[in-house]
């Protein structure tokens, strides 16, 4: 049975593990996370949670309460948790936005 399992390109028991084998599969789990990683950034989330909201904004959560009473960012509640439009945020920023005067002394 040996020769039919070593045959096939499969691991026998008997088989040594090397440190040249090692370092390949530590190479190929590492690229695996660096793929990952790269895949699903925190920016691509569209709804966020309080607690991102907040230190995206380097806020309190007086501040943030704030901002939901006087209905200058939308929120929805689902089940006892608060989630926030990514664009909703970016559009509140925009819009307390103050331009700048260029070219006038």
């Amino acid at each position: 049975m040996r020769g039919t399992d070593e045959a096939k390109g499969g691991l026998s028991l008997d088989q040594l593990v090397t440190l040249a084998d090692l370092k390949s599969v530590r190479d190929e789990l590492l690229a695996a996370i660096a793929r990952t990683k790269g895949s699903s950034p925190d920016t691509a989330k569209k709804w966020l949670k309080s607690s991102e909201v907040r230190k995206l904004l380097n806020i309190s959560p007086g501040k943030l309460l704030a901002l939901r009473a006087n209905r200058q960012l939308a929120f929805v509640r689902l089940g006892g948790v608060i989630y926030y439009d990514r664009d909703d945020i970016e559009a509140m920023i925009q819009k307390a936005k103050v331009p700048t005067l260029v070219g006038k002394a």
